[in-house]
């Protein structure tokens, strides 16, 4: 029976291949940006990140969205940007994201800087969803098995 179950979870695995690298192969260093669904918004240039910790929502994306500072919930953190220096977050807040067919509940720290990017999926939202693969410049999840 175990050997069974192995054989199943086996065919459900979330894989990158070679072939599908970019043109550049392996000697790219782009970052990997995807576009998603918040509520009625379509977000650009959200940015997925291995190198955070955190999820990260800009404050201008936050109100963007039409959502208010009494949405945020306590729980302030420092964090040390990518510079070394340290800034407080503002809180927190959990948004739900549509990426192709699939919604993913994502709990963000707000923080007040200028960004390039609309929100920062940090380590938190590549392992819980086991889903990035920014060599390969693409976002794969399992849906509907």
């Amino acid at each position: 029976m175990a050997n069974m179950v192995g054989k199943v979870l086996e065919n459900h695995k979330i894989t990158f291949h070679e072939d599908e690298l970019p043109l550049e192969g392996l000697s790219h260093n782009k970052a990997l940006h995807i576009t998603v669904q918040c509520e009625d918004y379509f977000i650009t240039k959200v940015l997925i990140d291995g190198g955070s910790s955190l999820n990260i929502c800009p404050l201008v994306t936050l109100r963007t969205l039409g959502k208010g500072l009494h949405e945020i919930k306590d729980g302030a953190i420092n964090v040390k940007a990518f510079d070394g220096s340290q800034r407080s977050t503002i809180g927190e807040i959990n948004l739900c994201l549509q990426m192709g067919p699939t919604w993913f509940d994502v709990d963000f720290q707000v923080i007040d800087v200028p960004t390039s990017y609309n929100f920062l999926l940090g380590r938190p939202w590549i392992h819980a969803t086991g889903a990035a693969s920014t060599l390969h410049q693409a976002v794969k999840f399992e849906w509907n098995h």
